[in-house]
């Protein structure tokens, strides 16, 4: 049993080592408002470049080393493999952020809108770059670790009721759907660790939620649409090989998912065509109080997100059924 919470509490984490802090960061490559980078940039660091290294790499890879060491100690040699690659991708993108990422913010730590240097544009970009390189390193990392659990920890002398072709199918399904569940999952944590949002000036706000709002409007119902005919899917090949409790996991997942999408277009969206309305010369005076609702509503949806997550992480500790 102590060994199921750990890995259920390592996967988790090592799917919060995805994020990196620094969300929306991509918003401001090339030319751009310098008021507006400096504001986001001065107050986001302020909360994560020291708390972040911790929270977001340090304690996750010292579950992981555990995690690791339990690997090997019951001779589960390939899963302890691609939960070394995993660490090692992570301390990669840790090397990355601290040796060419970290010295750049230094220096933009100490500019003004007056004081600029004739190459901030590229020194900007550059650091954007390699904040890149770290979450990509946490996105490896974490596909590393989630293939272990398709790695058999012995050989199955079960039968299995779907056909190859179908048990690959279910395999593959439930990967695709559990590994952006788990990039998700610091979307919960981070409102509260770094709670940028409600620092930055309303001017920041809008033109940082204004690009993602409109991407979203176009990506979403896709997004939506393809999660909604894998859970199905999923939910139909579980209870074909008589697994209700995974089946039930999954429609529990769906729910979920339903519910988020109903506070996203009830809550959120009313209040985004509002934010579309604005510029920095017609923001409101209760511009706060607005976007304030609007977090809520996002907590809601995070909230229902982690929900959904325990969810999908439970179907790898439900036992798999045998054929009679």
């Amino acid at each position: 049993m102590f060994k199921k919470v750990l890995l259920f509490i390592t996967t988790i984490l090592v799917g919060l080592s995805v994020s990196i802090g620094y969300n929306g960061q991509d918003i401001f490559k090339g030319s751009t408002s310098i008021t507006s980078f400096l504001d986001w940039f001065n107050i986001t660091e302020h909360y994560v470049h020291l708390k972040g290294l911790i929270i977001l790499d340090l304690i996750p890879a010292g579950f992981l080393i555990v995690q690791i060491i339990l690997f090997f100690k019951d001779k589960q040699k390939i899963k302890g493999f691609f939960a070394v690659l995993s660490l090692l991708a992570n301390c990669i993108g840790v090397f990355m952020v601290m040796q060419y990422a970290y010295p750049i913010a230094a220096q933009m730590a100490d500019w003004t809108p007056n004081t600029i240097p004739p190459n901030w544009v590229s020194l900007k970009d550059d650091w954007i770059k390699y904040i890149g390189f770290y979450g990509l390193s946490g996105v490896l990392g974490l596909v590393f670790f989630l293939i272990t659990y398709y790695v058999p920890a012995k050989k199955n002398t079960s039968i299995k009721p779907l056909p190859p072709f179908f048990n690959v199918l279910k395999n593959a399904m439930l990967f695709i759907l559990t590994l952006p569940s788990l990039m998700s999952a610091s979307g919960v944590f981070e409102l509260f660790l770094f709670p940028v949002g409600y620092k930055i000036s309303g001017t920041t706000f809008i033109e940082m939620h204004r690009p993602v709002d409109l991407a979203m409007r176009s990506i979403g119902p896709i997004i939506f649409t393809i999660m909604l005919i894998l859970y199905g899917l999923l939910a139909i090949l579980f209870f074909i090989e008589k697994n209700k409790t995974k089946g039930f996991l999954i429609i529990g997942a769906i729910l979920l998912l339903l519910g988020n999408t109903f506070i996203a277009l009830q809550g959120n969206r009313p209040l985004n065509d509002l934010f579309l309305t604005w510029t920095p010369t017609t923001i409101p005076s209760n511009w706060s109080s607005l976007r304030d609702e609007w977090f809520s509503y996002h907590l809601y949806r995070n909230i229902i997100n982690a929900v959904q997550l325990c969810c999908i992480l439970l179907i790898y500790f439900v036992p798999k059924s045998k054929a009679k």
